[in-house]
This record gives C-alpha cells, structure tokens and sequence, in this order.
C-alpha cells in the first residue's frame, strides 16, 4: 500500500492518483479561505480538511467499489470537488 506523503502544509497525503481530484479542491478551498466573508466564511477548512481525509481512507478503494461502505462517500467528495475546481462533469 502506498504510504502518505507529507504535503508542504504539513498535512498527510496518499499519493493514490484517484485522490487528486479531491486534495486539489482541498488546497484551493485553503487558499480561499481568507477572502470568504459572511455565513460560509468557517466552512473553506473543514470542508477542505474533509476532502483530504476522505482522499486519504478512500483513494484506494471507494472509486473502484461500487457496492464497498465507502462508495457513496466518495460520489459525494467528487461532485464537491468538482464544483470546487469549476469541473462540470
């Protein structure tokens, strides 16, 4: 299995390529975060954070699985990162 790699931000990265997608929106919502104002100004991190994580526990697996418990967590992480990375698939 392939170990995470350690991101310039100091997070914890899978190097699967399936989890691409996701830590790009992650790293775009971070970079974002600053200039957020009004009630979505404390979602950028978390939300990003997220993406990561579940970049992490799923690359792997979930894209490839359809009937596996992470599947559907997956399907959700990509249709946010896709709006996140203005990727209309």
């Amino acid at each position: 299995m392939t170990q995470p790699a350690t991101d310039p931000l100091g997070t914890r990265r899978t190097t699967w390529a399936t989890a691409t997608e996701l830590q790009q929106a992650a790293d775009r919502l971070r970079a974002a975060a600053p200039q957020i104002d009004g009630p979505l100004a404390g979602l950028a991190d978390p939300v990003a954070d997220w993406l990561d994580e579940t970049a992490n526990a799923l690359a792997w697996l979930a894209p490839y699985r359809e009937h596996e418990p992470g599947y559907r967590m997956w399907q959700t992480a990509t249709v946010v990162a896709r709006a996140v990375n203005g990727d209309a698939r």
